[in-house]
């Protein structure tokens, strides 16, 4: 005798059984879907009641997740659309300051993410990055040009639609990088796919400049001119941003091979936190369109012309009549009227805007997380649709025959180059198994 008191035998089974129900529940929550098929927990003796509970566990938590990421992506972006519209539909010149506002709230919502007790206050309790500070400044500044460039081209008078058709070329831009940096190699359906993309974007960008009365022929009038050469600037950032969005991606990844893809928290606040003091020289700037945004009607006054005019005024107004009863409610509540009727109704966009962008960029890194690229992309490209659509139904752009065909098509390829990359992958994948 040891002393040592042996446990049942049915105690131990139980125990097995809980172990092996635990592990089996942890690895559903890994699946690359995020979805939990309900599998054999492998012991014969478990009750119906563990194995209801483990698929409980396992698939609720699922499809919450899908619908916390399906809200942050299409409520995020697509409000973001909508706010990031409302603010440039009478000046497109609030670029720099749109920026500088997203990055600043994001910037504050993502610092306690790198904050610890562990730290000491030594470092003022700031977690030392996995990543060095110096490769997350080189990140930066692929990342704040970019956003820079794209804010930019709405000077240029490229409207919203056509902004999210053209930023829909990304994989043409990314294939090119790829293969003159990166030595890669496309099959012909990749390159057939970004061929659809290209031909999509150019028939997009040419009746858009038809629409607005710009003729391509170089014999062009001064006036004509000067728009055609707007246009054309416009585009020419665009396409700069997309070949800085490429080589963000390139480094990116070398970065996550580096230091592992644990590290995203982290550079979602580094990225943003370190683009602000760039954005400090532009103040003289900012400081001017701030002003304006302040001397904008206030959020209650906007809110009870939006009743009187909502069903019959072609504005953004009248899609909100749903809602309006409630909106009425807030601007006439005690508690919350004094705070509406002083916040100008331009700032409340431009937080919103800031917001969603958050909500939105949250959103598409946790689908990363939780599925595979294709579904990403297809879910990223079914949101530019939508955000396509609602920019045209609430704020009556104007989506011409040419335009709406480009859209199509530049949605196609996408669709096309996002099936071939995943099919490789699996090929891949089979490949190193056999």
């Amino acid at each position: 005798m040891t002393g040592r008191r042996e446990e049942p035998r049915g105690s131990q089974i139980n125990r097995r059984s809980n172990a092996v129900s635990r592990s089996t529940t942890l690895e559903k929550y890994s699946e690359p879907n995020g979805v939990a098929t309900p599998q054999p927990l492998g012991a014969k003796d478990h009750k119906p009641s563990n194995v209801a509970s483990a698929i409980v566990q396992s698939t609720v938590p699922a499809w919450l997740n899908i619908v916390i990421i399906a809200a942050f992506i299409f409520g995020g972006c697509c409000s973001n659309v909508f706010a990031l519209e409302a603010l440039i539909q009478d000046d497109p010149n609030y670029g720099t300051l749109i920026t500088f506002a997203q990055f600043v709230i994001i910037a504050l919502l993502t610092f306690p993410t790198i904050l610890s007790p562990a730290a000491g206050p030594k470092s003022l309790f700031i977690l030392k990055p996995a990543i060095p500070l110096k490769s997350w400044a080189i990140y930066t500044a692929f990342f704040m040009s970019v956003n820079l460039l794209n804010n930019a081209a709405f000077i240029f008078k490229i409207s919203v639609p056509l902004h999210i058709i053209v930023r829909s070329g990304g994989p043409v831009a990314s294939m090119v990088v790829g293969y003159l940096y990166n030595s890669r190699r496309y099959t012909p359906m990749q390159v057939i796919s970004v061929a659809i993309l290209s031909a999509g974007v150019i028939a997009a960008a040419i009746a858009d400049a038809s629409a607005k009365g710009k003729s391509l022929d170089l014999g062009l009038a001064a006036s004509e001119g000067s728009s055609m050469f707007m246009t054309l600037a416009g585009f020419t950032i665009l396409g700069l941003a997309m070949a800085l969005a490429a080589f963000q991606g390139v480094y990116a990844d070398w970065l996550y091979q580096k230091y592992g893809r644990d590290n995203w928290r982290e550079g979602l606040f580094y990225s943003h936190a370190l683009s602000i003091p760039f954005l400090l020289p532009s103040y003289p700037q900012l400081y001017p369109q701030l002003k304006f945004l302040l001397a904008s009607p206030s959020v209650s006054s906007v809110i009870k012309a939006s009743s009187a005019t909502a069903l019959t005024s072609q504005s953004p107004s009248q899609f909100l009549a749903p809602v309006l009863p409630f909106l009425d409610l807030l601007a006439n509540h005690p508690s919350t009227q004094p705070i509406l009727s002083m916040v100008p109704i331009k700032i409340s966009y431009l937080l919103l805007n800031g917001l969603t962008q958050y909500l939105c960029i949250r959103g598409v890194y946790l689908l990363s997380a939780k599925t595979s690229s294709l579904t990403v992309v297809i879910v990223l490209n079914i949101r530019k649709l939508v955000s396509l659509i609602l920019s045209v139904y609430l704020f009556g752009n104007v989506l011409t025959f040419g335009v709406l065909a480009g859209a199509i098509l530049v949605f196609l390829g996408g669709g096309i180059y996002a099936y071939e990359g995943a099919r490789l992958r699996r090929q891949q994948s089979k490949e190193k198994n056999t």
